[in-house]
């Protein structure tokens, strides 16, 4: 580990700059959101969708184009770089490398939107009831549009992320920065320079807010389970501030620890205990209805992916396609700064072909098995059922989130499987705000591989701190426009990086020297 002593006075002099600009920049959007949350999210929330309006094609297109950068990345002569050098050996088994790597890119939202987005896609999208569907079709659409919005394009932006981070810091020993690639890759441009340094106050900003806003979905979801499991009732908010400050100690303890322990455990966990939860349902509920499911979805999220990445509903209301697809890719793109370097500092070891096949595919069918069995069970429910869960959503448009409740609920053991939906919802939250500060702490310590655990500490708090102003004042949505409008000019910073990382392999690879 690189301690302060080992920081030359000029690195340490770039840290407290980039420190205190992000800080700087953190904190302008956050006093925002707290002294005038209206005036922010009007204001936010008109740029983004005036954004839309000009650019929605190019959004749901864009992971499209990354899915395929990276299936050349691993299938081509560069598949085989190993990232660290070829004799270099992985720091995790491959099972806890692939359980952190899934846990910190999926998030509380796995949770939140599980049952809530394949209902909302089957009720309002163009391929849903609001096109004009029949019941059976606007339920297939559905659960290919939740895959195409949560599967192969999330994972594709996740991993190129890593990708052009992890090759600058284990070939070029450069730093663990999303600006490096920028900066070594176009470094005989005048430019060079400083975009990769505006990039690393940019991705500063967009970690810390963007993980500020899940912190406060999550304390919302842990609240609701709670109420649920015990049947007591909650109100205000001492309540929230006290899960928050649960989470608090959970994910900064896990954060100090050496990544391949701390980490290492909560994605462990992670996995275990989603797995429990969704074997019990499936084998608990229409076991039949959600195999038939599986396989239908596993067929539209590989075979439906291009032509509903070059269809912009233009002939349709773009309501939808602007609050769903765009905005949740928006979402992933502003997520990239802090999983970027995340994902590059846990996946040293590793092949350039290992890290795309195990960061897109193995989520992704995962996330077939989940949201074909909890969205599934919305859907069946709506379609045969007593339509509760759907009726609630209709009713509760901008609070969904009990949905995922609603179905334990309805099956037998839910004071077990209640406990464990709360447990779920913790270590998930834990598990990305862990690599968030973790990432943060990497980024404003100069790009040093394992940053200091005070700076990592100072991260976890400032990161909760916005959560606190925001939970007690009930303004995330405005927080989440702040997250979403930093991932439009951050989709170029992306784009720039992987064009730097792609000269840099192309002269390596002539020079011998990968």
């Amino acid at each position: 580990m690189q301690s302060d002593k080992q920081l030359t006075g000029k690195n340490k002099q770039k840290f407290s700059g980039l420190f205190w600009a992000a800080v700087g920049f953190t904190g302008i959007f956050s006093v925002w959101a707290v002294l005038s949350p209206n005036t922010l999210t009007t204001t936010l929330w008109d740029w983004v969708y005036k954004y839309h309006a000009n650019f929605s094609w190019f959004t749901v297109l864009m992971p499209l184009i990354i899915l395929s950068l990276c299936l050349y990345l691993a299938f081509s002569k560069f598949g085989k770089i190993k990232l660290g050098g070829k004799d270099e050996k992985p720091e995790f088994s491959t099972f806890s490398w692939m359980a952190v790597l899934f846990t910190a890119g999926i998030g509380v939202g796995l949770v939140n939107f599980g049952v809530a987005e394949p209902l909302s896609h089957y009720l309002n999208s163009p391929l849903g009831l609001a096109g004009g569907h029949d019941e059976v079709t606007a339920a297939k659409n559905a659960l290919s549009m939740t895959l195409f919005i949560w599967g192969l394009p999330a994972w594709s932006i996740y991993t190129i992320s890593g990708l052009v981070i992890g090759y600058f810091a284990y070939h070029k020993k450069a730093k663990f920065l999303p600006g490096t690639p920028i900066e070594q890759g176009f470094k005989h441009k005048k430019w060079g320079r400083p975009v990769g340094q505006l990039t690393n106050v940019v991705a500063a900003g967009a970690a810390s807010l963007t993980m500020a806003a899940s912190i406060g979905l999550g304390v919302f979801q842990v609240k609701n389970g709670v109420q649920a499991v015990t049947g007591m009732s909650f109100p205000g908010v001492t309540s929230s501030v006290v899960i928050l400050l649960i989470m608090f100690a959970v994910y900064t303890s896990a954060a100090v620890f050496p990544v391949q322990k701390g980490m290492k455990i909560l994605g462990d966990i992670n996995v275990y205990v989603a797995v429990a939860l969704l074997l019990f349902v499936f084998v608990v509920g229409n076991t039949n209805f959600f195999m038939s499911t599986i396989m239908s979805t596993f067929k539209s999220t590989f075979f439906d992916i291009i032509p509903l990445s070059f269809e912009s509903y233009t002939f349709f209301d773009k309501g939808w396609f602007f609050d769903w697809p765009n905005t949740t890719f928006i979402w992933w793109v502003s997520w990239t700064p802090f999983l970027g370097i995340f994902i590059a500092r846990v996946s040293k070891g590793r092949t350039i072909r290992q890290i795309v096949l195990a960061s897109i595919l193995v989520p992704t069918l995962f996330l077939i098995m989940w949201f074909s069995v909890f969205g599934g069970f919305g859907i069946h429910e709506a379609i045969i059922g007593n339509g509760e869960i759907v009726n609630y959503i209709i009713n509760n448009p901008d609070d969904v989130y009990l949905s995922f409740i609603m179905v334990l609920q309805s099956l037998p053991w839910f004071p077990i499987m209640g406990t464990l939906f709360i447990i779920l919802i913790i270590v998930f939250l834990a598990t990305s705000a862990t690599s968030a500060v973790i990432s943060l702490g990497i980024l404003t310590s100069d790009g040093v591989e394992n940053a200091p655990p005070y700076r990592i500490f100072i991260w976890s708090v400032i990161t909760t701190m916005v959560a606190f102003a925001n939970v007690v004042t009930g303004t995330l949505n405005g927080v989440r426009a702040v997250a979403v409008i930093i991932g439009i000019p951050y989709m170029f910073f992306l784009f720039l990086a992987i064009a730097g990382m792609f000269r840099q392999m192309r002269k390596d690879y002539r020079e011998g020297s990968v």
